[in-house]
């Protein structure tokens, strides 16, 4: 009798990972991990915002992100890029936004019934429906974050894990 290897996909909020502790994470362990125990890597998907007015005035800006992007895919990761958009509020304080919460939401969801596990790469607790709707789908669900972690979502979780603890992953 022949034992399949278990099905993981990887969802990765680096924009919530970065201004978190997870500035400079490692893509590469993050995958290992995942992987852990023999499993098969079907969906990579690293979630990412991208500010178009800078890269016009900042070549460093935009060069930097072009590499990281390509280095992303080089590792077999499908790269997600939510432009970040500028508002004014009622105050006239200009503020950015790119939220990826609900891109990362629907592939995770779209994409679960061909998994067996998923790991979320994030520390925000929107993404606790998220969590009970892939677990009644079948899947089992991780959470790696670092800092500012939602309560609510490392209970959620089938298992939470502090990036911090996973070796080299910073």
């Amino acid at each position: 009798m022949r034992i399949e290897a278990m099905r993981v996909g990887v969802y990765v909020d680096a924009v919530n990972l970065a201004m978190n502790g997870g500035f400079g994470m490692r893509y590469e362990v993050l995958r290992a991990f995942a992987c852990r125990g023999g499993a098969t890597a079907v969906r990579l998907n690293a979630y990412l915002a991208f500010d178009p007015v800078r890269a016009q005035r900042d070549e460093e800006y935009r060069v930097g992100q072009a590499r990281f992007h390509s280095a992303l895919r080089d590792m077999g990761y499908k790269v997600i890029v939510k432009e970040v958009k500028w508002y004014t509020d009622e105050t006239g304080m200009r503020f950015a936004k790119a939220n990826v919460d609900l891109d990362l939401a629907v592939d995770a969801l779209l994409q679960s019934k061909n998994l067996d596990r998923v790991l979320l790469a994030t520390g925000d607790g929107d993404f606790v429906q998220v969590v009970k709707a892939l677990q009644n789908n079948g899947c089992r669900v991780e959470v790696v974050a670092f800092d500012n972690v939602s309560a609510e979502l490392r209970k959620e979780a089938d298992l939470y894990i502090s990036g911090y603890l996973i070796p080299g992953l910073l």
